[in-house]
């Protein structure tokens, strides 16, 4: 369905209104989704609904489409990393028309007698022209899985190495596939996505992939969440009750996030356990013999919370490698100390921790293009009642 250049304008005097009640739209539109199809719970992380920071996150998404409806460009980097993902959680183009259908029926009860038939017509050619570009970019990442079906979902897999490798407690888990089937190489940088059931609801989670591919398996480094409100669904349940010999359900590698490979100088920030998927980018590095060009920032609540101190400290050179405890006002002097025009830095943690970071980043004019973020929760956006804490 195709969008006219008035319907792209009246998209953007929405702007607006998604700045102040984003968050109320897309919260009628998963109340809406899942009454409607009960089944599409299984494809959504059911801790970011509690926290609500799933609806803030499709509120972002939404925001910044209204914005740059008229220079799709601009958003082609956010929408190749949304299709990795859909992948990876094995969406299809048929889901499209059901969440179309639930965000338009959203935004006009929202808007109630203000949500004239322009208005509808002009989001739904929107939504449609996005759709559009994501089930072509999602075809192309199945299509590269090969023409065996079964590769193209999620696949058994048994757990064949688990360890506890630091407090937290963080767990690393090594699986291998049931089947015999083909294990799909992968960047320094990707994840792949386990699923699991508990009460009868599936449960997804991306974990980044913490070894060098060795063609046999595949390697994860998982955070008991127990400190905190609502307690992590998945990484409780998988640490709890799922040890060696297990079967756990798993699709093959996708996402985005990767080495800038013509950079002259690499900055890794982690906050915790972001520590798990920049350590694979950090080895390929010194791999290649490029650890002079790489300094890492690990920023943990104490010595035994730093994963993977042996096999950095072995990566990086001593001088270049920082663990920050708490007091973290030494994060901004050492990141202004260590960063220089030719660095590209890359960050892993939580969304609070990645806006710390980038902050600390910009007082020191660091160039945005130059900052590559992986974070494990949803990112915010200028919405209103947003929280940055």
């Amino acid at each position: 369905m195709p969008i006219t250049v008035e319907q792209k304008q009246i998209v953007k005097s929405t702007v607006s209104i998604l700045r102040e009640n984003g968050k109320e739209i897309t919260s009628i539109f998963y109340k809406d989704l899942f009454m409607a199809h009960p089944e599409l719970l299984s494809y959504f992380n059911q801790t970011d609904q509690a926290l609500n920071t799933q609806p803030f996150a499709f509120a972002n998404a939404l925001y910044f489409i209204a914005d740059n409806i008229d220079r799709l460009e601009v958003l082609m980097p956010d929408l190749n990393t949304v299709a990795h993902k859909h992948r990876a959680l094995t969406i299809q183009p048929e889901h499209y028309s059901i969440v179309g259908k639930c965000l338009i029926q959203a935004i006009s009860k929202f808007l109630g007698d203000k949500a004239t038939t322009s208005t509808l017509d002009a989001w739904t050619a929107a939504y449609y022209v996005i759709a559009s570009i994501l089930i072509d970019i999602e075809k192309k990442l199945y299509d590269q899985l090969g023409k065996n079906e079964n590769d193209k979902g999620f696949i058994p897999f048994m757990i064949v190495k688990k360890e506890k490798i630091a407090n937290g407690p963080i767990y690393s888990y090594e699986i291998k596939r049931n089947d015999g089937g083909k294990m799909l190489d992968y960047h320094p940088g990707q994840y792949i996505t386990l699923r699991l059931k508990k009460n009868g609801l599936y449960h997804n989670r991306h974990y980044g992939l913490v070894k060098l591919f060795n063609g046999k398996t595949y390697c994860v480094g998982i955070k008991q969440l127990i400190n905190c409100e609502p307690k992590g669904i998945f990484s409780n349940e998988i640490i709890e009750n799922y040890h060696v010999g297990d079967t756990i359900l798993a699709s093959l590698p996708a996402g985005t996030f990767s080495i800038i490979d013509d950079a002259k100088r690499h900055l890794f920030i982690a906050g915790g356990i972001g520590i798990t998927v920049l350590s694979t980018m950090i080895e390929q590095l010194y791999k290649q013999g490029k650890s002079h060009t790489v300094t890492l920032i690990h920023c943990v609540p104490g010595k035994g919370h730093a994963a993977y101190v042996v096999r950095m400290r072995m990566c990086v050179p001593e001088k270049q490698y920082h663990l920050l405890y708490p007091g973290r006002h030494m994060l901004k002097g050492l990141i202004k100390k260590v960063v220089s025009k030719e660095t590209h830095a890359y960050l892993c943690g939580t969304a609070t921790f990645m806006n710390t970071v980038e902050n600390h980043l910009e007082a020191c004019n660091f160039p945005l293009l130059n900052v590559h973020i992986n974070v494990f929760q949803p990112l915010f956006s200028p919405v209103k009642n947003e929280v940055k804490n």
